[in-house]
């Protein structure tokens, strides 16, 4: 977005503060990249497993548009449980695939303004913590948008592994299956750094926050004791006897 070029305007200041890597340790775009095509590659794998899982969902649709007496005869003796837990996973999939692709976004786009404005991923983050906290409005709007979405990203990683165990059990073979347990494992040890890397710049620029505002409080009171001192003296002054000059003094005639 562009109005993160100004971002670079507060990159100018010497930093304050530490700030925390963008992938718990990593210095380079390119490992950024690396992470950003890992969960790409989850999203078409959860996107394979949904179109699988597809079958479940039409079957409990169908057996929930027909009479109850009826669904038991159908049902006689079939795993219905187990077809209710693939329609589950479906949807579960099915929403996911979303999440993982705003993921995604989110580091394409801290890769390209990183290296436009020639930041490590560390500097990065902790220069884009600030400008929220020290701009605010579409500054911090805009943070936290992107922060929630990454937030998404780890609850949703949750919950897809979660149901992908789920599926293994019940059958092993569905499509993509075995790529999306595998990677999304990866995924979520990622998420962990990540969300430690944004905690920690953004503590840091909260910090750094506190300390301009508690130096400009300083300099509004040193201002303001030494107007008190300055009006106290010329009060001292006027209060103070006028000595007259001779010239000040006319001679009786």
């Amino acid at each position: 977005m562009k109005h993160f070029i100004t971002v670079a305007a507060i990159a100018t200041a010497p930093a304050a503060f530490a700030g925390g890597s963008m992938t718990g340790g990593a210095t380079e775009w390119t490992q950024i990249a690396n992470n950003t095509e890992l969960i790409a590659q989850v999203s078409e794998a959860v996107d394979t497993t949904a179109n699988t899982l597809m079958t479940a969902q039409q079957t409990m649709q169908m057996l929930r548009s027909l009479p109850e007496t009826v669904v038991n005869e159908l049902t006689a003796g079939l795993p219905v449980e187990k077809v209710q837990a693939l329609a589950s996973a479906y949807q579960t999939m099915t929403r996911a695939g979303n999440v993982y692709r705003d993921a995604v976004k989110v580091l394409e786009q801290a890769k390209r303004e990183g290296e436009n404005l020639k930041l490590k991923p560390a500097d990065y983050l902790r220069y884009k913590a600030a400008a929220a906290q020290k701009l605010g409005g579409v500054y911090q709007q805009s943070y936290e948008s992107e922060i929630a979405k990454l937030n998404r990203l780890s609850k949703t990683a949750a919950d897809v592994q979660k149901q992908a165990t789920t599926v293994r059990g019940i059958n092993s073979n569905v499509g993509g299956l075995q790529a999306l347990a595998s990677q999304n494992m990866q995924v979520q040890a990622l998420l962990g750094d990540i969300s430690s890397s944004i905690a920690q710049a953004n503590a840091n620029a909260a910090m750094e926050a506190q300390r301009t505002q508690e130096r400009e409080q300083q300099r509004a009171d040193d201002e303001a004791r030494f107007r008190d001192a300055r009006n106290a003296a010329a009060q001292r002054k006027d209060a103070a006897p006028t000595l007259k000059l001779p010239s000040d003094y006319q001679l009786v005639k």
